[in-house]
């Protein structure tokens, strides 16, 4: 039992450091370095893993880093000769590091695995120097002088090719500053320098040649401009004076013609405004024989009416006294209806409210009713009020047109109203003596010695009292062209007028 025990214990703890061992070998690469796992890989001399990890065999596999960190790398070429044979010294430095391209890496895993940061940089410090000299030998000191970045260029392209082979990359060409032993590109300075004093000297010269030919050409131009400002100035001094006079030759003409259209306005003016005037008293004396007129027929309808109401007023009269006997026959019988209740109050009584009710109600119903109709008598008389007053409006303003169409002749107008009303005033004769008792008719003859139907209209126009004697007691007087008065004449039978015997 205890050996069982015992073997379990070792198998455990055999189990606990195979897992330990196992755990110890996966490795896991930074960003900034390469792992790279050299052994049995089936893969080669080595497995480069950048940014990742792996698992490390134990006794067939092992592992090591390399560092990613860029290093200078300081370059101080001296004696390099160019295509003219010139030694130049080109202190440069360039910026590299260990490349993390697939393939690249495998190079830096064969070659600078296990090896310094100083060894790297040593490697990379020949290889540079070799490539430098070589681009340097096939360029002139000119162009490399001119040209430095086709120069870094030609040497980032060829220090790349030959790094890369080894793992490196290179990262940035520096070059500082450019120097030959024989002093030339000393002397392409101080030629160029001289060229500038020189070209500058040119240009100073050619401004100050400027500047002064612009003065003068200033100069002149001010000269002209003020010779031809003044002449103009004097030009417009004389063409001003000279509008000046015409302007006021002008308004003084204009003045007087304003004044003689103001006068001759003005006289129109008066003149249209006596004619006016004149107009407005002629309306004025139509109007007046209108309205007394029309207050003479007024007069006569009022009259009429007058009866009328005479005539009315003895018929209310009997009904009023017809409605006194019907009430005082009314009274009698609410008296003996109020003995009666006296009679039976006990039954009354139980009606009273009853009644009170009724009452109240049938005062409300009278009175919404009596509103009701008198609000519809006063629309009534409103509508009326205003028809007579738009018949009164119209008749005003065709009293207006008449006279306007009479050509303001306002005597005109009226002949044309009065024409237009003698039937009517006739009637309303007619009317009033239809229903008097007449004994005897009184003819006037003509006094012309004619009888029968032969000269009938003539004859009745003699037998009616002449037009103008009726216009005359309405205080009118009539138009010329209704016939004309004059000494006795008759203008309604033509000749001299006798005096006319009435006959019975």
């Amino acid at each position: 039992m205890a050996t069982e025990t015992i073997l379990t214990i070792i198998l455990l703890l055999v189990v606990f450091l195979l897992f330990v061992t196992f755990i110890s070998r996966y490795k896991r690469c930074p960003s900034n370095k390469i792992l790279v796992v050299y052994g049995k890989t089936g893969k080669g001399a080595a497995r480069c893993v950048h940014g990742g990890a792996a698992f490390v065999l134990p006794l067939l596999q092992d592992y090591e880093y390399l560092d990613l960190e860029p290093f200078v790398v300081p370059i101080d070429l001296d004696n390099a000769l160019s295509q003219e044979n010139i030694r130049v010294s080109v202190p440069t430095t360039v910026t590299a590091a260990v490349s993390n391209q697939e393939g690249v890496m495998q190079n830096a895993a064969i070659r600078l695995l296990g090896l310094s940061r100083e060894q790297i940089q040593s490697q990379a410090q020949d290889i540079i120097l070799g490539q430098m000299r070589a681009v340097i030998a096939t360029m002139q000191i000119e162009e490399i002088n001119r040209d430095r970045q086709a120069f870094m260029s030609k040497v980032n392209e060829a220090v790349s090719t030959e790094m890369e082979k080894i793992g490196l990359a290179v990262i940035n060409v520096n070059i500082k500053d450019i120097e030959d032993e024989s002093g030339y590109i000393k002397a392409l300075g101080q030629k160029a320098a001289a060229e500038a004093i020189n070209q500058a000297s040119i240009d100073v010269a050619e401004q100050e040649k400027m500047g002064k030919v612009g003065v003068a050409e200033r100069e002149r131009d001010q000269r002209t401009d003020v010779a031809a400002a003044n002449a103009a100035a004097d030009i417009g001094e004389a063409e001003a004076a000279r509008d000046r006079r015409q302007r006021v030759a002008a308004l003084e003409s204009e003045a007087q013609i304003g004044e003689a259209e103001a006068t001759r306005n003005k006289r129109r003016m008066v003149s249209a405004l006596d004619a006016e005037a004149v107009q407005a008293e002629s309306e004025a004396e139509s109007k007046k024989a209108g309205y007394m007129a029309q207050q003479t027929v007024a007069e006569e309808v009022a009259r009429q009416k007058g009866q009328e109401a005479a005539k009315a007023a003895d018929g209310a009269i009997r009904v009023a006294q017809e409605k006194a006997e019907k009430d005082a026959e009314d009274a009698r019988a609410l008296r003996e209806e109020a003995r009666l209740r006296a009679e039976i109050v006990v039954e009354a009584e139980a009606q009273k409210q009853k009644l009170v009710v009724q009452a109240e109600a049938e005062k409300v119903r009278k009175t919404l009713v009596a509103e009701g109709e008198a609000a519809a008598v006063l629309a009534e008389r409103r509508a009326e009020a205003e028809g007579t007053q738009a018949i009164l409006d119209a008749k005003a303003e065709g009293y207006k047109e008449l006279v306007a169409a009479c050509g303001g002749k306002d005597q005109a107008a009226a002949a044309f109203l009065i024409v237009e009303r003698l039937t009517e005033v006739a009637g309303i004769q007619a009317e009033a003596i239809q229903n008097l008792p007449l004994e005897k008719i009184v003819v006037w003859d003509g006094g012309n010695g004619q009888g029968g139907m032969s000269n009938l209209g003539q004859r009745l126009m003699g037998a009616v009292p002449p037009m103008h004697e009726l216009a005359k007691l309405a205080g009118l007087e009539l138009p010329e062209f209704l016939g004309r008065m004059a000494g006795g004449a008759n203008p309604a039978v033509g000749g001299e007028a006798e005096t006319g015997k009435p006959s019975e």
